[in-house]
């Protein structure tokens, strides 16, 4: 099993809480939200971090973060030592939804944060007028 810790600006978390309940039901225990408010030092928020982490009943993390370089990201790098983790930051629905429904069954923290990777890339499709027609 792969845990899955999801770190955001603000409340941008909490949207993808609400489509993983929209979609699952019920939030698994896999996955854990953490929201970074503005008025948060680093280093408190590192501590959160490492909190959820020590919650997982996994040493495999994967993080999806929103934005490269921002400091939702940057709390993530941080926690390189405290697990065996991997980082993916662009989150978006796509790869949210793979990774939920996938975690579970996998063992493999670096293939499973490729498989998720690719299902962000694969997420984003340029609608055509063409497209638009046959709808």
């Amino acid at each position: 099993m792969i845990g899955l810790l999801i770190i955001t600006h603000e409340t941008v978390g909490q949207a993808y809480r609400m489509l993983a309940e929209h979609f699952f039901t019920k939030l698994p225990d896999y996955l854990h939200v953490l929201g970074i408010h503005g008025n948060e030092s680093p280093e408190d928020v590192l501590s959160r971090a490492i909190a959820i982490i020590k919650e997982f009943d996994t040493d495999n993390i994967l993080i999806l973060t929103d934005i490269y370089g921002a400091t939702p990201c940057n709390i993530a790098r941080k926690l390189f030592n405290t697990c065996n983790v991997a980082i993916l930051t662009g989150l978006n629905a796509p790869m949210m939804i793979k990774a939920l429904q996938y975690a579970p069954q996998r063992d493999d923290i670096d293939t499973f944060a490729e498989e998720v990777r690719q299902s962000a890339i694969n997420g984003i499709i340029r609608i055509n007028e063409e497209d638009c027609r046959e709808a």
